[in-house]
């Protein structure tokens, strides 16, 4: 009889030992769910709010203002003219830094796409005083100068100190082509030769690729915005881009001067990059990059609410990524 006892007493503690792992498991995995859960809504909310920040920032591209300039924060700026005066009048920024928004905040950041080297469309010379600018020595700046040039042509003939797929990209750990065409988007500078995280991004004290770059120019580089290394692959001179510097921080340029009439500038932009960012509970969670350029506005058979209705057309989307 006590045996008996024994045994069930024993049962009883493995049925109660059972069902308490049940109920850890149980617990553990609502945990888990409420955490995934509340992760994808953060996620979602953060979306939202960097889509916020691109319409905020569209707001500015808007204003048609004819000349965009830097200010001393190295922030856009938008000047419209004023009929009858010499200086231009500066319009108001909207607020870009951590904006609340509902439950949570945005932030972007508003720069000139002309006033970087378009390098679809730069020669190579202009790219090799660009990456001169960079820091780049002369063996470096001669393998990203003819890689490029390989990967943007149509044959795949290698350059002396350039890159194609046959000789490099295919024998690379995950093979790939050369586009052997225009870039589509900068981003895409990564898989050419010779251009690495550091070259591309570059560091505290010296800015990358991604920032003084661009595959959406136009046919001259805004001298109101252009950052000194863009300056220099037009042909400036060091003399040269301290007066063109001290100059616009006085006040923008209306007119290109006399001095650098032919170089390749102009004091106007249209197209835009909108660096977005959404924010919950304090952290990043979201990130899109945008390019856009200004346009007549369509007529006829576009909705409303259309960008092109608008004036816009955009040229590129990127979700994520750090340019």
């Amino acid at each position: 009889m006590s045996g008996e006892r024994g045994f069930a007493l024993l049962g009883v503690m493995l049925v109660v030992a059972l069902l308490t792992v049940v109920v850890l498991e149980l617990t553990v995995a609502m945990r888990l769910e409420a955490s995934a859960g509340r992760s994808f809504r953060d996620d979602l909310l953060a979306s939202h709010l960097a889509e916020a920040a691109v319409q905020q920032a569209l707001g500015e591209v808007l204003s048609q203002a004819p000349i965009q300039a830097v200010d001393e924060t190295g922030a856009l700026v938008f000047y419209r003219i004023v009929p009858g005066s010499t200086m231009p009048q500066r319009l108001p920024s909207l607020p870009r830094d951590r904006v609340v928004l509902g439950p949570g905040e945005f932030s972007y950041r508003l720069t000139d796409e002309e006033g970087r080297l378009d390098l679809n469309t730069a020669s190579p010379g202009r790219v090799g005083r660009l990456l001169q600018a960079l820091g780049l020595d002369r063996r470096a700046r001669d393998v990203v100068v003819d890689s490029l040039q390989d990967w943007k042509d149509a044959d795949e003939l290698p350059r002396a100190n350039g890159a194609e797929s046959e000789d490099y990209y295919l024998k690379r750990p995950v093979p790939y082509h050369a586009r052997n065409a225009r870039l589509q988007d900068l981003a895409e500078l990564l898989q050419i030769r010779g251009i690495t995280r550091e070259v591309y991004l570059g560091g505290l004290e010296q800015p990358g690729l991604a920032e003084v770059a661009t595959v959406f120019g136009r046919d001259a580089v805004n001298v109101n915005t252009a950052p000194a290394p863009v300056l220099a692959a037009l042909g400036l001179s060091e003399l040269e881009i301290a007066d063109v510097v001290q100059a616009r921080a006085r006040s923008p340029y209306t007119v290109v001067p006399g001095r650098l009439s032919g170089r390749g500038f102009t004091v106007g932009s249209q197209t835009f990059r909108i660096e977005a960012e959404g924010w919950v509970a304090g952290a990043r969670r979201a990130r899109v990059v945008t390019v856009v350029r200004r346009r007549p506005p369509a007529s006829g058979g576009a909705a409303p609410d259309d960008l092109a209705a608008l004036g816009l057309v955009t040229l590129a989307w990127r979700v994520g990524g750090e340019r």
